[in-house]
């Protein structure tokens, strides 16, 4: 088996044991309820659309200054919506649990890449107000 082929299998194992953690399995049950809820389904395509909308207007320079600030409060509203459904809300913070973690893993993945000695209290405390900078 080649070099390519063994990494490519250690990222698979890799991503499902990341999949394995109690993050990963929250994430997939908020998945399994989000994709059940046709309410929930359709407000995120409406947002994401009305976004896209608006932001193809902004590129195309077809919206005044007052016209954005407008959309801004529309699509704000439309975000504070979003949040207040229930199934929406686990789903997001399902996901912002689960992208915590994989971002840790990339981080150590990266540390180590640059030499850093992650695991031995180099690298990233994983707080960035300690963050002294790259070197």
């Amino acid at each position: 088996m080649s070099n390519l082929a063994i990494i490519f299998d250690k990222s698979r194992e890799l991503a499902n044991l990341l999949l394995e953690t109690d993050e990963g399995k929250a994430l997939n049950d908020a998945r399994y309820v989000f994709e059940g809820d046709s309410t929930a389904q359709q407000m995120m395509s409406d947002y994401s659309i009305y976004r896209q909308n608006v932001a193809n207007r902004m590129e195309d320079g077809s919206l005044s200054k007052e016209e954005i600030e407008k959309e801004n409060d529309i699509l704000a509203a439309k975000i504070k919506e979003l949040q207040e459904n229930e199934v929406i809300k686990q789903y997001f913070i399902a996901e912002n649990n689960f992208n915590n973690i994989v971002n840790h893993a990339m981080n150590v993945f990266n540390a180590t890449i640059a030499g850093d000695d992650f695991l031995n209290g180099g690298g990233c405390s994983g707080s960035c107000s300690t963050c002294g900078g790259c070197h």
